[in-house]
């Protein structure tokens, strides 16, 4: 089976009020950083990969050049197939036609751009360091380099966002991309964000999902994950692998990796420490670890669980294991059971934390 790949950049201009990613605005550490990345991808086993996803922090921040040499290094260690998704994330601020040019050029062939709001006043507020119309204005830069397998992020719960502005950030996600990924808004500790005591309210952030759905919905966008929904034929290959338990392959400062069956690895979140040695720590995963992950992940996508696949994957029945908790979830209207597969119900996938729970172990 081939592996997805996941390489780090920590990287960003500034920091987020609401960011808690392993990421520093010290710039000047990239190049001493890309070398220890190359020093990895090159110390790594040799496997096939269908799919590449460069993320951050901030990829599109980092030195012209930069990403050649890293995307260089993958295809002399990996066998990327043929028509493999290679995804780069970029800030609206940095996604300017030097890097477009970059990414073109060396084979990228899908973007994701980040949003969060259309509201420059919201977006000045949650630390962000573009406009609405730095967004307009690098999406049609990457559209004249190529790029139409474009994808956007909006995060609800924010600071004084409404409905009217949740939806005019839908509008522009959809008239100018292929997916749209939907979060809502998680305030954690140590970010300027929980310092100042924000709470989202999380009745509003309901119906602003709800609101989302539909409208994407109404648009041509079929969510396949909670958060994340697509044209046809446009969902993100490389997060499906995480999804279903497939195996992928991490490089960088905080990035996992994981061989499909019971062995994950990390890296250390210490930026400086991860260039000095940029070393995998591998841990175990027992059974109880691999069926508590499956099932909270497939049952996070509308597929939820495959009857066959969960089977094959740990030789028991889904089905007769759980048969008194999910008779009691499905007469509750909460979930869909039938001979191959389980799925939360369409409108309770908001809610899903307090159902996964109920069947894990």
């Amino acid at each position: 089976m081939p592996n997805g790949i996941y390489v780090h950049i920590p990287f960003c201009k500034s920091k987020c009020a609401y960011c808690a990613f392993v990421s520093t605005p010290q710039l000047e550490l990239q190049a001493r950083y890309v070398d220890a990345l190359v020093t990895e991808i090159r110390a790594s086993e040799r496997a096939a990969a269908d799919t590449v996803y460069i993320g951050g922090g901030t990829p599109s921040c980092l030195y012209r050049g930069a990403l050649t040499r890293i995307i260089d290094e993958l295809h002399g260690k990996f066998d990327i197939c043929d028509g493999a998704e290679i995804t780069v994330e970029a800030n609206p601020e940095s996604c300017d036609s030097s890097f477009a040019a970059e990414i073109a050029d060396c084979g990228v062939n899908r973007v994701s751009i980040g949003l969060q709001s259309s509201n420059d006043r919201i977006l000045r507020g949650i630390g962000r360091i573009h406009t609405l119309s730095d967004f307009t204005v690098a999406v049609e830069t990457l559209q004249k380099h190529g790029f139409y397998n474009i994808s956007s992020d909006l995060i609800l719960g924010l600071p004084d966002q409404d409905v009217s502005d949740a939806e005019k950030s839908l509008e522009i996600i959809c008239d100018n991309c292929a997916h749209a990924s939907v979060y809502a808004l998680s305030v954690e500790e140590n970010t300027p964000m929980f310092a100042r005591g924000y709470v989202p309210d999380d009745d509003r952030v309901a119906d602003l999902y709800d609101f989302a759905v539909n409208k994407l919905y109404t648009r041509g966008f079929a969510r396949y994950e909670v958060s994340n929904f697509s044209r046809p034929n446009m969902q993100s290959r490389h997060n499906i692998k995480y999804w279903q338990c497939m195996p992928y392959v991490g490089f960088g400062a905080a990035a996992h990796g994981y061989d499909g069956e019971y062995t994950r690895y990390k890296h250390s979140e210490d930026i400086s420490a991860y260039i000095k040695n940029p070393v995998r720590e591998n841990y175990a995963l027992s059974e109880r670890d691999r069926y508590n992950e499956y099932v909270m992940l497939a049952l996070r996508t509308d597929n939820g669980i495959d009857i066959s696949r969960f089977k094959s994957r740990f030789g028991y029945d889904f089905i007769d294991k759980n048969k008194e908790v999910l008779g009691k979830l499905a007469d509750d209207g909460l979930i869909c059971v039938n001979d191959e597969r389980v799925t939360i119900n369409f409108d309770k996938m908001f809610v899903m934390n307090g159902i996964i729970e109920q069947l894990m172990i």
